[in-house]
């Protein structure tokens, strides 16, 4: 069946939430969406696709765990990719996740707690080296801290930071393309930057005569990273072939750097706009987990990903034809007030149990896999400063992020000197 056979009320050529018209304010086309038809269809984008704004509706569709009406396989893009990797379904897909469980486990942030804690500290003497006492706390922090912990979990220089940064913005941009292949120049780079660091080990494994290396490998003759790790995991009777390799590491980049990123400009802002929000984490500790989960809720980094149908479907009454790419909006979905008090008000006081019911981390069989690490770092990082950096507070405008599919600030001006010591040219 074809989409011409379809029609109803979703089509809107004014709604498309991958435009430069939605990046200002794209909250308020979502409720409005939300209030007058749920369910909206795009058809000047290439290809043209569909999106979800109610919660109920997309919930439904995560968690839709055999793919019997919600498909992964076609990629998580506007564009349609072949399948691969986490972009499977059903038992295909839970194979796959199983395979970095180790890697990036339930509790990485406590795996992994020294090193978010040193990162954290060094990124703050850096900012206050010299007396200094304002910056960009995008550019100088945000930014860095989860280049710098990923690069180190994958197992390239941290000095790379803004080159992988560079690539990353590169790679998730390439989503607002209207084309087929937008990705493409992106990933190429991108596996550019990683052959050389993954040719080295296989030299390692050459020079100790290893034809067939395993995880004992790990930590003896090759690092203990993702590279290695990707070197010598069997997925079921075999190696990762080149491009699994390559879509691991993009969605590594992806996942643990912007929109870690993200989450940390977007908590930081909504806590300094009201500086009475950020004394209260200053006096309070216990505040900063509700905090993280009510910033991830009300500015979710990743505004939205796409499935694909897998049969004709009826969303809210609106029919969507099978094999059409569908944008479940998270964004609007963490702030639709049939399961939200006061939706797009920053609040401290909300039930941790309520809280957690948000999807900006996705949800059911895809839940990011990155989640507990990205918690983590934004736990550590807003314990760390506000103990070292009780006075941090807004200092001039911020701007968006260019990406519109995503939601973070692009740069943060902040002071953290005393109020009583400011002073003019400090």
């Amino acid at each position: 069946m074809s989409n011409h056979d379809f029609t109803g009320p979703m089509v809107d050529e004014d709604f498309n939430p991958m435009s430069a018209e939605f990046a200002d304010d794209p909250f308020a086309a979502f409720g409005k969406a939300r209030e007058e038809c749920p369910v909206r269809h795009t058809a000047e984008f290439s290809p043209e696709f569909y999106s979800l704004t109610r919660f109920s509706d997309i919930f439904a569709a995560l968690n839709d765990a055999e793919a019997a009406r919600w498909s992964a396989r076609y990629g998580s893009s506007p564009q349609f990719h072949r399948a691969i990797g986490f972009n499977q379904d059903a038992e295909d897909s839970r194979d796959f996740r199983a395979l970095f469980r180790t890697w990036l486990p339930a509790n990485a942030g406590v795996v992994y707690g020294d090193l978010i804690d040193s990162t954290i500290n060094d990124l703050i003497d850096e900012m206050t080296a010299d007396d200094r006492v304002q910056g960009d706390f995008a550019s100088e922090f945000a930014v860095l801290l989860p280049i710098r912990i990923i690069a180190q979990l994958i197992g390239v220089p941290p000095e790379d930071a803004l080159e992988i940064k560079e690539m990353t913005d590169e790679f998730l941009g390439a989503f607002c393309i209207p084309e087929q292949n937008g990705v493409a120049p992106a990933a190429r780079r991108l596996h550019a930057y990683f052959e050389p660091h993954l040719e080295r080990r296989r030299e390692l494994l050459r020079g100790a005569s290893i034809e067939v290396p395993d995880e004992t490998h790990l930590g003896t003759v090759l690092p203990n990273d993702l590279l290695s790790f990707m070197l010598v995991k069997k997925y079921g009777d075999r190696t990762l072939t080149p491009s699994e390799i390559d879509y691991v590491l993009a969605t590594a980049l992806t996942g643990g750097n912007d929109t870690t990123t993200s989450m940390l400009t977007n908590v930081t802002y909504r806590l300094l706009s009201t500086p009475s929000l950020w004394d209260r984490i200053v006096e309070d500790g216990k505040l900063i987990q509700p905090a993280i989960e009510e910033s991830l809720r009300m500015d979710p980094p990743v505004l939205g990903l796409f499935r694909t149908t897998a049969d004709d479907v009826t969303v809210s009454g609106c029919p969507i034809p099978e094999k059409s790419k569908v944008m479940l909006l998270f964004g609007s979905a963490n702030r639709d007030p049939q399961q939200w008090e006061d939706p797009d008000e920053f609040r401290l006081d909300r039930p941790m149990k309520f809280l957690r019911r948000h999807l900006a981390f996705g949800g059911g069989a895809h839940f990011c896999l990155g989640a507990p690490l990205a918690r983590a770092e934004g736990n550590r990082a807003l314990e760390l400063l506000r103990t070292r950096l009780p006075h941090l507070r807004l200092d001039g405008e911020s701007e968006r992020i260019p990406q519109f599919h995503l939601w973070g600030r692009q740069t943060l001006p902040v002071r953290w000197d005393a109020p009583h010591l400011d002073s003019e040219g400090a």
